[in-house]
């Protein structure tokens, strides 16, 4: 953006040496002239050769972000539905009237998968750098619970990754332009209220 504004200043303050009233300066001046204008001339294709060059690396970056966020959206349902799958065995062999050491003992021997490749991803300059602020947030403090409830709340551990798979989801739209920021805020705290207040 700084190079746009520079560039307008450029041909700005470059235009002033046509106007009819300095006419009779630029011609008495006129190499002076020629060597302003040729040098502000060189200035705004650098200018605007580094903006283009700058657009083109956020956007190189953007649409891999976005490969990045499909790739983790892919893991983290492959952990939910083997979480889910392991859960339903759990309570097909056991009561609700075990103590809660033998669900300890049972998560331990059997754990839940946690996606460390989120945590991998959380680590990454491009992750970080342009994600945004909302999903980032929210993204730390749901792998935070997730790891808390790995072999203790196995309930609570699927719960956080459908709103993980909804952060990663949302954050996609909203890398490809499908919704605003604004909007990514709203739908995400409308799911976490709802996830929160479920059972």
């Amino acid at each position: 953006m700084i190079y746009l504004v520079t560039t307008v200043v450029l041909i700005f303050c470059s235009s002033i040496l046509f106007i009819p009233k300095l006419k009779q300066f630029t011609q008495r001046n006129e190499l002076a002239s020629n060597f302003v204008l040729t040098l502000v001339a060189t200035l705004i294709g650098v200018l605007l050769a580094i903006a283009i060059s700058n657009y083109d690396a956020n956007e190189k970056e953007r649409e891999d972000l976005i490969k990045l966020l499909y790739a983790a959206e892919a893991v983290v349902k492959e952990s939910q539905d083997y979480s889910i799958l392991l859960l339903d065995h759990y309570q097909e062999r056991f009561s609700d009237g075990v103590s809660k050491e033998v669900k300890t003992t049972f998560f331990d021997k059997n754990p839940l998968v946690y996606p460390e490749y989120l945590d991998a991803l959380m680590s990454q300059h491009i992750f970080i750098k342009n994600l945004s602020q909302e999903s980032l947030t929210e993204l730390s403090e749901r792998l935070i619970v997730m790891k808390r409830a790995k072999s203790i709340m196995p309930e609570q551990f699927i719960k956080s990754t459908s709103y993980v798979l909804y952060i990663l989801e949302q954050e996609r739209r909203y890398q490809q332009g499908e919704i605003t920021l604004i909007e990514l805020e709203v739908l995400l705290d409308l799911k976490e209220d709802e996830i929160d207040a479920g059972p």
